[in-house]
């Protein structure tokens, strides 16, 4: 008999479901999985558990836990998985921590798996006792226009972005005076230091605040922990605007093609396109640019959310922040440009450089990543990989005599 996936499809603002699931049904059912997709809503939640029960899966899968099902038990409410005794997996494709509300009911169960796209997101459920996978973004090859000739756009920023004044300004409103303080200098440190998370970073400027501060702020993450993790959603949200409104501020010689929300004044040289939302708005613009000026959120340390592969799946010269995640994946100067975000001027150089000076080799670096991403780093391959990691989990739970026994010519003796 297959082993049986469920594949729980929830809403989804920016459509990656769109592209995981499919790809990842293709992978699985190819070897040897039988795959269901389910699509719960509030009018239908209980149909759908139904479903679920009728299929028997061994696994069930969503993407940041937005597929969690849970339901009645013995006066207690349980998670699904939990009750049907089966193993939910849950990708997510940011930080975990942003989604702490909906996680943390679920702390409590050993039937959940998390696949993280950044090893720090893994250490850090680690430290929960959590049973964890690394799984890096890839690209769905069909979401992807044949390669243009002539493109429309120069420079592609993607977004979104607020002015950093607006946030400072609501949390005056919001926050004490130490509370405000430490946010906006968490926010700064993180800005200041791209690579560092900011997990650690909040820790570490802990501790170089008085005694006296350091034991109200401890107080304070005690007592109120869901509000002290959206303090550091908040920090971290505020360092990845700050360092975005500080790139597109440094920069003047060179119209800025922004796409998605905005909020603030920015310079004249930026155009904003708020309707650039879902993944494959973003594939198609990007498909028809010849830079991809990209700033990855601080709540991916690795700096590789699926931004940078869809960006260079579209044939854009791919410009990252310089991370050492970014030279393991690809080479830099060949099929991605790394840049230092806080250093404005050289990022204007490596923009005249690129549209200026040498188109030519601009798009042999666009065309050498497309190439890369196409050839190595797409959902399919992924899906495998995936497939993988569950049959490792079927077998290490299945008794050595269901295995059956190795044949004898590998030398092994066998039983009559």
């Amino acid at each position: 008999m297959k082993p049986r996936i469920a594949f729980i499809k929830t809403p989804d603002l920016r459509g990656f479901s769109e592209s995981i699931i499919p790809a990842f049904e293709k992978s699985l059912s190819g070897r040897g999985f039988e795959t269901k997709v389910f699509e719960p809503k509030p009018e239908n939640i209980e149909n759908i558990a139904q479903e679920i029960v009728e299929f028997k899966p061994l696994f069930t899968f969503d993407i940041n836990l937005d597929g969690l099902i849970f339901a009645e038990k013995d006066n207690q409410k349980q998670l699904l998985c939990d009750v049907l005794g089966n193993i939910h997996v849950s990708w997510f494709i940011d930080d975990p921590m942003v989604h702490w509300m909906k996680l943390k009911p679920a702390l409590s169960s050993n039937q959940l798996l998390f696949l993280n796209i950044d090893p720090e997101h893994a250490q850090w459920l680690a430290s929960f006792g959590k049973n964890i996978a690394f799984l890096s973004p890839g690209i769905h090859p069909q979401n992807f226009p044949p390669p243009l000739t002539t493109k429309e756009f120069d420079i592609a920023f993607t977004g979104p972005v607020v002015d950093p004044v607006i946030i400072e300004d609501g949390w005056k409103e919001r926050f004490d005076e130490n509370l405000y303080i430490y946010a906006v200098e968490l926010g700064r440190l993180v800005y200041r230091n791209p690579d560092m998370p900011i997990r650690y970073a909040a820790s570490y400027l802990a501790s170089q605040f008085n005694p006296q501060y350091q034991e109200g702020l401890m107080q304070f993450q005690k007592e109120n922990e869901d509000g002290f993790m959206a303090l550091l959603v908040e920090a971290g949200a505020y360092a990845m605007h700050l360092r975005r409104w500080q790139i597109l501020e440094s920069i003047d010689g060179f119209q800025i093609n922004l796409i998605g929300k905005v909020e603030g004044e920015l310079k004249e040289n930026v155009v904003v396109y708020d309707d650039i939302i879902s993944e494959k708005d973003v594939i198609q613009f990007l498909s028809k640019t010849k830079i991809a000026l990209l700033s990855q959120p601080p709540f991916i340390p690795s700096g590789l959310g699926f931004t940078v592969f869809d960006s260079m799946g579209a044939n854009a010269l791919t410009m990252v922040e310089e991370r050492f995640s970014a030279k393991t994946f690809f080479q830099p100067g060949k099929e991605v440009i790394t840049y230092h975000p806080m250093d404005s001027i050289e990022i204007e150089g490596i923009l005249a450089y690129y549209l200026e000076d040498f188109p030519q080799e601009r798009e042999n670096i666009a065309v050498a990543g497309r190439e890369r991403v196409f050839r190595d780093h797409t959902l399919y391959n992924r899906g495998e990989l995936l497939a993988t990691l569950l049959e490792n989990i079927i077998k290490q739970a299945t008794p050595e005599e269901e295995q059956g026994e190795k044949p004898e010519e590998e030398g092994l003796p066998t039983e009559n």
